[in-house]
């Protein structure tokens, strides 16, 4: 009896296992007729920042969030440094130059970047804000998001609301433990996506 069940078990997809119905018009539909709405925001270096700064940046966004009664759930990922763009940056310059010694240092700064990314050992943080809402509410929702990313603008810190595209990649973390390492904060269990166990994937 245990072996039948255990064989079930292993013919459970991803798919089964998430609560995820759909992902359309910039949501992320659940099972259980929630909607949920992504918000990326960009990071701040507090350790470049005058203690002024860090004063002005706390009370703006402690002023612009007092007024916020949703649960917001913020979800952190961690994945290894993108190079793409450097290097091919880099190889741009590498063609267009006539100089020698330019050359060599764009070939050795090359190899460094590699070198640096491959060993798996530097990663940067993605920060996103959640919000969910009734299957019903999608306007209510929409307007909640737009105003979310705008009182993350007031104090200056990058946010957008993901598109389609940006949850279904996101939503493939989950699906691929090799991608990068999740953390969650302040989340319910009513968000099963959130709440599984990502090393048992």
């Amino acid at each position: 009896m245990k072996k039948k069940n255990q064989s079930k078990n292993k013919k459970m997809t991803v798919n089964q296992y998430i609560n995820v119905a759909d992902i359309k018009n910039n949501m992320l539909y659940t099972k259980d007729n929630f909607i949920i709405g992504f918000i990326k925001v960009g990071t701040v270096s507090i350790s470049t920042m005058s203690k002024t700064d860090i004063n002005i940046l706390t009370k703006t966004l402690s002023s612009e969030f007092a007024s916020v009664k949703d649960n917001l759930r913020m979800l952190k990922i961690s994945k290894p440094v993108d190079i793409s763009r450097l290097v091919s940056d880099y190889r741009q310059m590498y063609v267009a130059s006539n100089n020698l010694k330019q050359k060599e240092l764009l070939r050795e700064a090359t190899l460094f970047l590699h070198k640096y990314s491959v060993n798996g050992n530097e990663l940067e943080n993605e920060y996103y804000f959640l919000i969910r809402e009734s299957l019903n509410n999608f306007v209510e929702l929409e307007k909640k998001l737009i105003n979310i990313a705008r009182k993350f603008q007031a104090g200056k810190i990058q946010a957008n609301v993901c598109t389609t595209e940006e949850i279904a990649r996101l939503c493939n973390l989950f699906a691929n433990s090799s991608y990068g390492n999740i953390e969650t904060m302040e989340l319910e269990d009513s968000l099963s996506i959130i709440n599984m166990n990502y090393d048992e994937v």
